[in-house]
């Protein structure tokens, strides 16, 4: 998508439309996939990042375009954190964090997953975590015995409580 986006901005706007259009309920469709292929096009594409961050982030936002489907949740709590790697401030600037927070409480325990891991790739947040809200959401996930099977920027890993726990306290 970068390299798309480098070469013909247009056509690169228009496959991130269609990501968008593939949240709207009206599309008909569920849109598996699309919280993730939206936020790894923004991670590698500086222009599109500019355009759609703003967008992006608004879908885990109660007063924005928030998507209820905790499936389509899942990919764009993942994403936050995917996006946070690189644009850490701007995410942090565009309240991102705080709406992954909001999300420690969903009934998907893979969103409250999801949140936790993206939550703990806001390096300059670490300390400043309200650990009584996270400590509640990882007791919730150990109690379920959770893990999960996710793509961490660099390898596929299956990560545990136990793993959260250290990535956010360590």
């Amino acid at each position: 998508m970068s390299r798309i986006a480098e070469a013909e901005l247009e056509k690169a706007r228009v496959i991130i439309r269609r990501l968008m259009w593939m949240f709207n309920e009206e599309s008909g469709g569920m849109g598996w996939g699309v919280g993730e292929g939206y936020a790894e096009a923004l991670f590698h594409s500086e222009k599109l990042k500019n355009e759609y961050l703003q967008i992006y982030l608004s879908y885990l936002w109660p007063e924005g375009n928030y998507l209820e489907f905790p499936p389509a949740q899942r990919g764009l709590a993942w994403g936050i954190g995917r996006l946070a790697q690189k644009y850490e401030q701007e995410v942090i600037n565009l309240s991102g964090n705080e709406y992954l927070t909001l999300h420690l409480n969903s009934p998907d325990p893979t969103v409250c997953f999801l949140s936790l891991w993206s939550l703990a790739q806001f390096i300059s947040l670490k300390n400043s975590l309200n650990k009584e809200i996270i400590g509640k959401a990882l007791k919730r996930l150990a109690d379920l015995d959770w893990k999960y099977l996710l793509f961490d920027g660099q390898s596929i890993k299956t990560y545990t409580t136990k793993d959260l726990e250290n990535l956010l306290f360590s």
